[in-house]
């Protein structure tokens, strides 16, 4: 990847360039030998499997920008430690977590764009810079039997991940962790400003871009707060986030729907100072959803018992399932006949790619 001319944090030429390991070097050590080969995805134009080592996927970088994060590699190490070893931590340690995997499913998405021959042709539009707690993003873990060691990735090898990567899983030795950020997933159910529509604009000098209705708000906390049914995690928290709208000059401006939020219930639900527009991090338990107001309180693994446990095969099997289900949020717009044509074809492809990874999982089991 030595042709890329982007760093993968600002998305600018690289400054005082040096190499970004997307997987840190920490991770790769922690789960196994940092050298050890993997076989992940396939290179749809070059049409052959694709094999590397862990710690060759790299990217260029400023090296301002990657100083910026290692302080945030910093910081999360002690919480991936902490969660192999099933310890209860405070929630703005996960709220730090979240941050981490904005950057890490980002970071994958662009290193398999060049990795698998872009086989969508898109030109990316973002970076890590511009995706870091820009959406409402999920998290679920799930504890696994056994203490093996090793270090997966799933969902960052589909055509649907390539489209829009929203949906990943991350296996890290016995802990299975499933991640998500993407427009107003669950915004409209936290009581945030929602668009009533999604339209994905299939072409014209906006093609691809998101144009988003009339905005609304029910300032009223409903369950579940996802409409996509998982597996029960030990852990699962959400958190909500006001998009900005961008301005002529692409900098982000006020927040979309603003408007609509009482003064009172935008304090009550999000994070402040500098953090504004940030929704604080809800708790969805089996029958209820609990705001952690306190940042401090520790945030303690859920047992998982009895019908409630789950294969490693089945857990996995949700991310792909989660991805397709993320599409179809958006509406997809054209007047041009065979462009619609195209888009659904590439869709009915997606789903068949995706369905096929996660029956097989699903056979495999653990």
């Amino acid at each position: 990847m030595s042709d890329v001319k982007f760093c993968v944090f600002c998305g600018q030429p690289p400054e005082s360039k040096n190499r970004e390991h997307v997987l840190p070097q920490w991770l790769l050590r922690m789960t196994g030998d940092p050298n050890r080969v993997v076989s992940m995805g396939y290179h749809y134009k070059g049409e052959k499997e694709i094999s590397f080592s862990w710690k060759s996927l790299v990217t260029p970088a400023c090296e301002s920008c990657n100083n910026e994060y290692a302080v945030l590699e910093g910081q999360v190490r002690p919480i991936i430690e902490s969660i192999l070893e099933r310890q209860p931590l405070p929630a703005h340690k996960y709220a730090v977590l979240l941050d981490w995997l904005d950057k890490v499913r980002v970071g994958l998405w662009l290193n398999y764009h060049l990795i698998m021959g872009n086989p969508t042709d898109i030109k990316p539009s973002f970076f890590i810079n511009s995706r870091v707690r820009k959406k409402d993003r999920l998290l679920a873990v799930y504890p696994m039997q056994g203490d093996a060691q090793g270090l997966n990735a799933y969902g960052v090898e589909t055509l649907a991940f390539h489209g829009a990567p929203s949906a990943f899983g991350l296996r890290i030795n016995n802990v299975f962790i499933m991640n998500c950020s993407s427009d107003y997933i669950f915004s409209a159910r936290c009581g945030f400003p929602y668009p009533i529509s999604m339209q994905l604009l299939l072409d014209g000098e906006d093609r691809a871009r998101v144009k988003l209705g009339t905005f609304k708000a029910t300032k009223k906390i409903k369950f579940p707060l996802f409409k996509f049914q998982l597996h029960k995690p030990s852990v699962l928290l959400f958190q909500p986030i006001m998009q900005a709208a961008v301005d002529e000059d692409g900098q982000d401006s006020d927040f979309l729907g603003k408007e609509l939020l009482s003064e009172q219930f935008f304090l009550e639900n999000t994070l402040h100072g500098a953090e504004s527009g940030v929704g604080k991090i809800f708790r969805q338990f089996n029958s209820h959803v609990s705001r952690v107001d306190d940042e401090h309180s520790l945030i303690e693994f859920d047992n998982i018992q009895g019908s409630e446990c789950r294969s490693a095969g089945s857990l996995i099997a949700q991310v792909y399932a989660l991805q397709i289900y993320l599409h179809s949020l958006y509406e997809p717009v054209t007047s041009d006949l065979e462009v619609r044509s195209r888009w659904g074809q590439r869709l009915k492809v997606m789903k068949k790619l995706n369905r096929a990874k996660a029956s097989a999982f699903l056979r495999a089991g653990s």
